[in-house]
């Protein structure tokens, strides 16, 4: 009697395990949690709203909370796709192999620019990579001297002559902070005198509103009431942020806590070949941004072959 009942017990115990496990399958074959970055978060939304409109038995959740918050999402399964506008760290994926034994999968998305906005009614024009440096970083960032906190400091010229350069930027969970710091600032820290605005989108609707600062931002969120300025680069040559020779473009990136091989048949798989496709990449210009060049690395097409 007492084996009987073990019996049943475990032949219950198996039953719901494997109706557990037949659930599971199919709520990662049919769900998207996508973490990650704020600066690609209008692009996932038009993405994911046509997606969805083609594949309405996959339900799809995105977070644009920052890309510092996509590497734990992935490690912790909260998330099956995680979105940076940077690449992961080291130590971020020294964590993700330590927990889960493997490497994330890593797909370049797309290409985009970090570009300095102002007020419209700031007369300047342009800034050189040494006068960045000394605006947003601490004193002696890139090997400078001195800090400049005036306009006039900029050019001798400006009107505003010595009024203070009200300086913002992003906080420490924003790849384009962590990619302007690494990039503009030499791996320096930003000025502890810099205003930390959560969004793109914040940064962008504070300028428009203060005629005295300035700021980095994604160029996708550099619209409304500001202006996109210019850069000097080393060579003394002014470039915009379109041209090909802008010292602030970057590559954008997507994580899969699996291998492809692993995510065919997967909504991860689904989603990748719907961005892949003509409609996809339209809403990817559309958006602003461009499509990535191959590089030696795994882009967007080459992921979306890979899982078919």
């Amino acid at each position: 009697m007492i084996l009987l009942r073990f019996g049943l017990v475990f032949v219950l115990a198996n039953f719901c395990m494997n109706l557990a496990l037949a659930d599971a399958e199919r709520d990662a074959n049919n769900k998207l949690i996508i973490v990650g970055s704020d600066t690609l978060s209008g692009l996932m939304t038009a993405w994911t709203q046509a997606f969805f409109a083609q594949n309405s038995g996959i339900s799809v959740e995105v977070q644009a909370v920052g890309s510092a918050a996509a590497p734990p999402a992935l490690q912790q399964g909260t998330a099956n796709i995680g979105t940076m506008s940077r690449a992961m760290n080291s130590d971020e994926l020294s964590a993700f192999m330590a927990e889960t034994g493997r490497k994330p999968t890593e797909i370049v998305l797309a290409e985009d620019a970090v570009v300095f906005i102002a007020h419209p009614s700031n007369p300047v024009e342009y800034l050189t990579e040494n006068t960045i440096a000394r605006i947003f970083g601490m004193p002696g960032t890139c090997g400078t001297s001195g800090r400049i906190m005036s306009w006039e400091k900029v050019s001798a010229s400006h009107p505003w002559g010595r009024e203070r350069i009200q300086v913002l930027g992003r906080t420490a969970t924003s790849g384009t902070y962590q990619y302007f710091r690494k990039t503009a600032l030499c791996g320096g820290d930003p000025g502890i005198f810099i205003n930390e605005i959560p969004g793109g989108a914040g940064v962008t609707n504070t300028v428009s509103r203060l005629p005295s600062s300035l700021a980095y931002s994604a160029m996708t969120h550099a619209n409304g009431n500001i202006k996109v300025l210019n850069v000097m680069d080393g060579k003394g040559e002014i470039v915009s942020p379109d041209s090909s020779g802008y010292p602030f473009k970057r590559r954008l990136y997507m994580y899969l806590a699996t291998s492809l091989d692993s995510a065919r048949g997967t909504a991860e798989c689904a989603f990748l070949e719907f961005i892949a496709s003509a409609e996809g990449l339209e809403l990817l210009r559309n958006s602003g941004f461009d499509v990535p060049a191959e590089r030696n690395s795994l882009t967007l097409m080459g992921a979306a072959n890979a899982c078919r």
